[in-house]
């Protein structure tokens, strides 16, 4: 597994692994008219040059295939270090790869707090950060391509225990 910071020349793969997982993960969620154009637009601004330097982006490799990122924002709604996108591939789930992606972005929330938001209806994503330690927030309404989506914030007052809870130290 290669983890590494994102360069330019990944944000291509990395714009076509987040609009396939929202493609998959979002049906039924969202409508259908909104993961069909509307996202590939979205995702080809959202992951265009530039965005490097606004936002801390990890990438897994494996070979010569992106298997998963992750992209940070230094301070999110509520102050805290925000973790605006964790994405693996399919094929690479339960591989260790969102652990080591997360791993990497706790790192940098330390001493302090991360936070994200997910997607009530993302029931596997959810369960996995509980198992993490992570603290969920009451049901809010977001926005998603302009549609309005029920949501939760996961949060982890100390990104230390988070660090040591992924590399097993803590349970």
């Amino acid at each position: 597994m290669d983890l590494r910071p994102a360069i330019a020349s990944d944000l291509p793969d990395i714009a076509h692994l987040h609009e396939a997982n929202w493609r998959r993960d979002y049906a039924g969620i969202l409508p259908q008219v909104a993961l069909g154009a509307r996202l590939s637009g979205y995702m080809q601004d959202r992951w265009r040059d530039g965005v490097l330097a606004r936002s801390r982006v990890f990438v897994v490799r494996d070979g010569d295939g992106l298997t998963g990122f992750a992209a940070m924002l230094d301070e999110g709604p509520d102050g805290c270090a925000f973790l605006d996108a964790l994405h693996v591939a399919p094929v690479s789930r339960a591989q260790g790869v969102g652990r080591a992606l997360m791993s990497a972005v706790a790192v940098l929330s330390m001493p302090g707090a991360l936070t994200l938001e997910v997607l009530s209806a993302n029931h596997d994503a959810r369960r996995i950060y509980r198992g993490w330690g992570g603290k969920e927030s009451v049901e809010f309404t977001d926005e998603i391509l302009g549609i309005p989506v029920p949501a939760v914030s996961v949060g982890w007052r100390d990104a230390r225990a988070l660090v040591d809870r992924l590399s097993g130290v803590a349970t």
